[in-house]
């Protein structure tokens, strides 16, 4: 019998005198409803952010590398066997000898640098699989004598697929500027007009075959085995073994099983997919830890608009809790009043969050074509490219945690001034 008065003087308390609903409640509604809403949705975008960011770079960075340390040729003996070794691991979904080397591309005047991966056929067919969504144009079937590049290197060649490009080895360019150098500082005329004319580059001639996203498949170019060891001028001999993981996110763990086994040879080291966006993404989880301290800030302001209202009312009704008190009613059943009003605030608001939180999030990329529209700014979204879309992903354990933690916090602060008035003494209460 008690509870139910309880509960009836606390929806009573919620009522204006001459509306429904009073306005500080709307109020108090609302402000829960905006923290948790910006709670959920901030949240869902940045993780979504994170998580697309992983994504490109598990789908364009090999998983693993296996080379020898200073990036030395591996013997074919020394790789095929570390091959064998590497495929009977449960963990390997495919691997494959690779080299790997800087070349200098030229077409008409214009050049180019990229790194590029040389690849055999099993390989190749496999990894090229893996970026083939990320096709720009032409074709990503690897042939003898033909490369895959990224788009704005095609770009700055001006080729397009079925392009002849002329191509050198770094290493080439690299002894030819030296020879120049020593070229220079010859003092005898004769000798170093014959010494600049035996610095001579060897361009191999090539045809690019296609061209794939920079943005989500990365700025490498890729060749077959064969042309790559006539470009870098490896003979037999290769760069080492690349791997690809069945579970990519647990590179760290494999290679640690890799060196417990002795996988890994002696003057060997590996290069994960990690490395290449580490910083990154430790910068982008730092970022959301300290966004959810903000918006924890947010959610306490909302809260703080529950103790504004609890002590409003409580200030209003003070009259009353006087007389509830003179006919012996306990601290415990005014407190359970306003803790009451505050459950219902809470509760209500934070339905209201989730709700308007679900339908930001289903709208997202509406919203943002609206803002854009109303802004002046740009409005196309071009299919394929990175974050064409705004990325969210919901964590169901997260969004609880927010709702309790809000409808905690709104308990919380209703406590402070339902304690004061519960201890209101009836006949001051009474006289004022």
């Amino acid at each position: 019998m008690l509870s139910n008065v309880t509960l009836f003087l606390a929806r009573r308390y919620l009522r204006a005198k001459r509306s429904f609903v009073s306005v500080i409640t709307v109020i108090s509604i609302l402000g829960v409803a905006v923290g948790v809403l910006m709670m959920i949705v901030v949240s869902s975008v940045m993780k979504g952010f994170e998580g697309e960011f992983r994504k490109v770079l598990i789908g364009s960075e090999p998983h693993i590398l296996l080379h020898p340390q200073g990036q030395k040729p591996a013997s074919t003996k020394a790789t095929a066997d570390l091959l064998a070794q590497v495929h009977a691991q449960p963990d390997v979904l495919a691997a494959s000898s690779y080299i790997r080397g800087v070349m200098y591309a030229e077409r008409e005047g214009m050049q180019s640098g990229m790194d590029v991966f040389g690849l055999p056929e099993d390989g190749a067919k496999f990894y090229m699989a893996k970026i083939a969504k990320h096709r720009f144009e032409g074709s990503l079937e690897l042939r003898h004598g033909g490369v895959v590049c990224a788009d704005y290197i095609a770009g700055q060649l001006d080729a397009h697929p079925g392009d002849k490009i002329s191509v050198y080895a770094s290493s080439n360019v690299t002894s030819a500027v030296q020879r120049f150098r020593i070229a220079s500082d010859e003092q005898d005329e004769k000798k170093r007009h014959d010494s600049y004319k035996d610095i001579k580059l060897h361009a191999k001639e090539i045809i690019l075959q296609g061209s794939v996203r920079a943005e989500t498949a990365g700025a490498y170019g890729y060749t077959t085995l064969e042309t790559a060891q006539q470009i870098f001028g490896f003979g037999d001999q290769v760069s080492g073994v690349l791997i690809e993981l069945k579970q990519p996110g647990e590179v760290k763990d494999v290679i640690k099983r890799f060196t417990d086994a002795k996988i890994l040879p002696a003057g060997w080291s590996a290069s994960l997919w990690t490395d290449a966006g580490d910083a990154r993404l430790a910068a982008m989880s730092n970022e959301r830890v300290m966004m959810w301290i903000v918006l924890l800030i947010i959610a306490v302001v909302a809260a703080f608009s529950v103790m504004n209202t609890t002590i409003t009312v409580t200030t209003q009704k003070r009259r009353e809790i006087g007389v509830l008190t003179a006919l012996g009613s306990q601290q415990s059943q005014i407190i359970g009043i306003f803790v009451a009003q505050a459950a219902f605030v809470g509760t209500l608001g934070t339905l209201t969050g989730l709700t308007l939180s679900g339908l930001v999030l289903w709208l997202r990329d509406d919203i943002r074509l609206a803002i854009a529209i109303l802004s002046g700014g740009n409005t196309d979204s071009a299919a394929g490219m990175f974050l064409s879309t705004i990325p969210a992903q919901i964590e169901p354990w997260f969004i609880l945690a927010t709702c309790l933690g809000s409808i905690t916090l709104c308990l919380l602060a209703a406590l402070p001034p339902a304690w004061l008035a519960a201890r209101v003494d009836p006949a001051v209460a009474l006289r004022d």
